[in-house]
């Protein structure tokens, strides 16, 4: 038997005991109706383990299946385990890592679709060992920062592996090409559809944007946000549960249910509580599930 087809066998594998351990989880089978709505839009909802950055990434994982989401989106300087040193670095992790990893969101039944990952290096092989290690970890989407004329090596690296690179931005003065929306939309325009916009709507919401306004820019290239609420539209602002802010949430997912044909990523990210943002979580989960039951009954 090739190394190929063991390697399909592994994962087909792993696909069926996840699978399985979905299914075995309550919180998670309470959220059908909403999930099956979701599909219906083309959104995944998964949880920025960010959220839980006190924790390890395993301790993450654990809390994320607690929630009912099956979906995670992890951050490369993560301490993987009390019991292993490393990060959730692709670039740095060891084949037996990279397993351990594997074993443990398969037990869990949490699949880690996304991967925040600041700066890609300059160097294509180092950049392809970050490839090739994501895909095996199930990474679908990249959350990053990268200089732009490193997009062209990126977008086809993207394309080669079936990752897509979601444009990042902060402050303006901390993300200079990535703050704005436009500034994404203009980016991305020369590249194919693996390069795309993956934007923080706290990160608007401070820097005064109007996330419906964000989404409208986008269009086509939103290919998710790291979601969050604030208690004020301006510097200033902090978490809070989604829908109970400022950012007038319903109308950017009313408006990104209109502009967006294809699959987006809506990762709740909850930075205001990192010891315990479970609670948090809950709430901002019950609300995109009500928002994606609403939509995708208006859309029949």
């Amino acid at each position: 038997m090739t190394h190929r087809i063991l390697l399909a066998s592994l994962l087909a594998a792993i696909n069926l005991a996840t699978c399985a351990a979905q299914e075995t989880n309550p919180a998670l089978q309470a959220r059908a109706a909403a999930q099956a709505a979701a599909k219906k839009l083309e959104w995944q909802i998964a949880v920025a383990a960010y959220s839980f950055r006190q924790f390890t990434f395993f301790e993450t994982v654990d809390r994320v299946a607690e929630l009912g989401v099956d979906l995670i989106e992890g951050f490369s300087f993560q301490k993987i385990s009390k019991e292993m040193a490393g990060t959730l670095d692709p670039l740095k992790m060891s084949d037996e890592d990279l397993e351990k990893v594997r074993h443990k969101l398969q037990a869990s039944g949490v699949s880690l679709i996304a991967l925040y990952y600041g700066g890609f290096p300059a160097d294509e092989a180092a950049c392809r060992k970050i490839f090739e290690n994501s895909k095996k970890l199930g990474v679908k989407y990249f959350v990053s920062e990268p200089k732009p004329d490193r997009l062209p090596m990126l977008d086809k690296l993207g394309r080669e592996y079936g990752i897509i690179v979601g444009l990042h931005g902060h402050s303006k003065q901390s993300s200079p090409d990535t703050w704005h929306p436009e500034l994404v939309a203009k980016l991305c325009q020369p590249f194919s559809p693996a390069i795309g916009a993956f934007s923080d709507t706290g990160h608007w919401l401070r820097s005064e944007l109007d996330p419906a306004e964000g989404v409208e820019s986008l269009k086509d290239r939103a290919v998710g946000f790291e979601i969050h609420d604030l208690h004020a539209f301006d510097a200033s602002g902090h978490d809070v549960p989604l829908g109970t802010g400022v950012g007038k949430l319903q109308n950017m997912l009313e408006t990104l249910a209109r502009v967006k044909k294809g699959p987006v990523l809506l990762s709740v990210e909850y930075t205001a509580n990192p010891d315990n943002p479970s609670d948090d979580l809950k709430q901002c989960i019950r609300f995109l599930d009500r928002q994606a039951i609403r939509l995708a009954g208006s859309s029949r």
